[in-house]
């Protein structure tokens, strides 16, 4: 073993030292780069992990939220249409009765106004009754008075 080092022109002394060295070096890196190096990264890992259950659980409660929304719009719609159907039935209620008051009012108007005009149809007959009377009382009167000439030397 020895030709072995003394061909290849080792020494053994600074082979050893050289060795102590090394797993010296080996033990620092370990201890002070690797582990920390490690830890880092193993937390980088649950930092990662965490951060995409957390992705997938606002995804969810996203996809919940967006849901219920459509259900809220949908049941928003619905009673829109219901308050709209209901409003409609009862304008066309109001307006019918509307037209039927109108219709009611018109005819009474109309049988009011023929009442008027009956009576003012008969009260028409009665002056022209009592203007005819006068006329003829006169007419008579005057018939008289010109058949009867010595009448007024009376």
């Amino acid at each position: 073993m020895e030709e072995v080092i003394h061909t290849f022109g080792l020494d053994w002394k600074l082979l050893v030292f050289q060795t102590v060295n090394f797993l010296l070096l080996l033990y620092i890196l370990k201890r002070f780069l690797y582990k920390p190096v490690l830890s880092f990264i193993e937390e980088r890992q649950k930092n990662i992990a965490k951060g995409v259950e957390d992705a997938a659980l606002a995804a969810s409660k996203l996809s919940e939220a967006e849901d219920t929304a459509a259900r809220t719009r949908t049941e928003a719609l619905r009673e829109a249409e219901k308050l709209s159907a209901e409003a409609r039935r009862h304008a066309e209620e109001r307006k019918e009765a509307i037209l039927r008051e109108a219709s009611l009012r018109s005819a009474e108007l109309v049988e009011e106004g023929k009442r008027g005009a009956e009576e003012e149809k008969r009260r028409a007959l009665r002056e022209s009754e009592e203007e005819i009377t006068k006329l003829s009382l006169l007419a008579a009167e005057k018939i008289l008075k010109e058949k009867t000439p010595h009448s007024h030397a009376r």
